[in-house]
């Protein structure tokens, strides 16, 4: 087989040995640190239920300053204590046994006596009530956690360009450098403005201190182990990271100290500079054919495999032929719209990814607004990203991408986080890949500009406590509509150049399931083995006999229908007449005179 590009060469030196699992153990922690840089602001920031203080009551109990001092009022249909107004009398002469009248004035919460807050439950000071961040300073949170999300597209960019000037490796170091100490920098926040400063620049670490890894990892990794060793590790260590956050938030009580101890770990990925190689791809691009050369050997050395030194001149070769290809014809993401079918998939691409970010954000954080434990909801919530995690493994080149993104992104948490998931590898398969990385990279730039309204989607609780919800589903509805726009790529060669993405999916039809479609080829394929047994005579037995083995044969080659567990490397694997619309086999062949016309019909 000739070498053509780096996944030719990757089964001569080791698809998956010793090398890629060292990778793959240090790209661990990455995923577990995953769930601390995204979700850790939950609980910096968490809102324990707060009433007006009223100094002058202070020799009194938090129930008796609230029942003589705080009005009631409704909120969402229910009758409870207002936590921003106060009764507008003279405590200080009032008579603590006297009961509260409703017709009494009431006033704002003075902020220079501050407020009162219930750290039953295990609650704990954060922030919030360290600062008064309620009433009219409510959106001082929202907007720190918007700010995030501005850091994540100023470093998308910044480090984008970086990785594209000197590498994957040294981009996986800075970011998370940036976000280890960021992370620890915010737990000594002194005011609003610190820590705004303090999230804007953990945001700008966030995607790319995990995506770098991943890119790395998965360009190592032969392709029958990359939808594995893509999700499961990732499904494993994320709900590891996300259901036990609460529970070291909770056991440390202290939002300052769980800002440090969950961050400080992640200064461990530095070692990745001594053990994890520079990116294979980014190396060809960059016309560094020595120093592929040499990962590659060191690949072969530590997978104990035995290579032929042609295989590494005609790499050389094939790589030297990239790297000039890509030199003499360069090409940017605005490529993208220049032909209008692309233009008009990559725009319903972007906006869905917009779509999925704000929802599955907006979920995320929607739990600190629910009326039950935020420590065991969210762990709870953080283990549900498990099984979500795993079903993109089993169903992708089943339901296909489309379909699934459509289906699933119309739920709930557990369900935007599979629509999520599914997100990302169709975004990948969509764009050609001439234009993968940059493409992609827009994409996830933009979903970050979108996920900045996420927090004040949330913020729309202090109105109406499900008008969060009413949003967020309207949202997952549109999306999904949207994505009925898009083609399939389950099972699909995945286009090269702006060219083939331009007619990619041409012919398929609107509802189109992989399943459904091995069904309906399954059953054309029976249907015309019938048709050519109806035009022979009952007298051919021989000639009978030989259509109902290819009957047999065909039933036995087609896969049972929406099976799943199948990847698309076993689809890759079958032989060729499998993965064809048509097929002809000479041992089908008879010696009867009648059959041999019908010998080279495409069943």
């Amino acid at each position: 087989m000739a070498i053509e590009d780096f996944d030719d060469i990757l089964p001569h030196v080791g698809s998956f040995g010793p090398f890629q699992k060292r990778i793959l153990l240090l790209s661990l922690p990455v995923n577990y640190f995953l769930a601390v840089v995204y979700m850790a602001q939950i609980y910096q920031t968490l809102t324990p239920e707060h009433w007006c203080a009223v100094p002058e009551l202070n020799n009194l109990e938090l129930s008796e300053r609230r029942n003589l001092s705080i009005p009631m009022e409704t909120r969402d249909g229910e009758l409870v204590y207002s936590r921003c107004r106060m009764f507008d009398v003279n405590f200080t002469q009032m008579d603590v046994t006297e009961q509260p009248n409703s017709s009494w004035p009431t006033k704002p919460c003075s902020t220079a006596d501050g407020w009162d807050y219930d750290l039953s439950g295990g609650m704990y000071h954060t922030i919030v009530s360290e600062s008064n961040w309620v009433c009219d300073d409510d959106w001082r949170p929202n907007f720190a956690q918007a700010m995030f999300f501005v850091g994540a597209i100023v470093g998308s960019l910044l480090f984008g360009l970086l990785a594209d000037w000197y590498g994957r490796l040294p981009v996986l170091i800075m970011s998370n450098v940036l976000a280890c100490g960021a992370g620890v920098a915010t737990g000594f926040a002194k005011g609003f403005v610190d820590y705004v400063v303090c999230r804007f620049l953990v945001g700008m670490a966030y995607d790319l201190h995990y995506m770098m890894m991943y890119i790395i990892l998965m360009e190592y990794v032969g392709p029958e182990k990359r939808t594995i060793v893509g999700n499961v590790p990732l499904a494993i260590f994320l709900t590891l990271g996300a259901s036990s956050l609460p529970w070291i938030a909770y056991a440390l009580a202290d939002w300052r100290l769980f800002s440090i101890i969950s961050s400080a770990p992640i200064a461990i990925i530095v070692v990745a500079w001594w053990l994890v190689p520079e990116s294979a791809r980014w190396l060809v691009l960059k016309g560094k054919s020595d120093q592929t050369l040499k990962t590659l050997q060191q690949c072969a050395r530590i997978n104990k495999k035995t290579v032929d030194p042609l295989i590494y001149e005609e790499f050389q070769a094939a790589t030297l032929r990239t790297y000039q290809l890509e030199k003499d014809n360069p090409i940017n993401w605005m490529d993208l719209f220049r032909s209008p079918k692309m233009r008009q998939r990559f725009l319903i691409i972007t906006l869905t990814w917009m779509v999925i970010t704000v929802v599955y954000d907006g979920y995320v954080r929607s739990l600190a607004i629910l009326p039950y434990s935020v420590f065991i909801t969210n762990s709870i919530a953080g283990a549900l990203e498990l099984p979500a995690d795993l079903v993109p493994v089993v169903t992708l080149d089943r339901l296909g991408s489309a379909m699934l993104m459509t289906l699933l992104a119309m739920a709930s948490r557990f369900f935007i986080t599979i629509a999520m998931n599914t997100g990302i590898q169709y975004t990948v398969e969509l764009i050609p890949t001439q234009l993968r990385g940059q493409g992609t990279g827009v994409v996830h730039i933009t979903g970050h500009g979108a996920t900045f309204f996420a927090p004040f989607i949330l913020y729309l609780s202090t109105y109406y406590n499900t008008l969060p919800y009413i949003v967020l589903g309207a949202l997952s509805i549109f999306g999904g509509i949207v994505c009925l726009l898009l083609p399939e790529t389950a099972n699909q060669n995945l286009p090269e150049s702006v060219a083939d993405a331009e007619h990619f999916g041409n012919g398929q039809s609107f509802f189109n399931m992989p399943c459904l479609s091995k069904r309906r080829e399954r059953q054309q394929r029976l249907n015309d083995v019938d048709n050519v047994k109806k035009t022979l005579p009952a007298s051919d037995v021989v000639g009978v006999e030989t259509i109902n083995s290819t009957r047999r044969y065909v039933k036995d080659l087609s896969q049972p229908p929406c099976q799943l567990g199948k990847s698309k490397q076993e689809t890759g694997s079958l032989p060729r007449r499998q993965q064809t619309d048509g097929w002809q086999n000479d041992s089908f062949a008879s010696s009867d005179p009648s059959l041999q016309k019908n010998q080279t019909t495409r069943f």
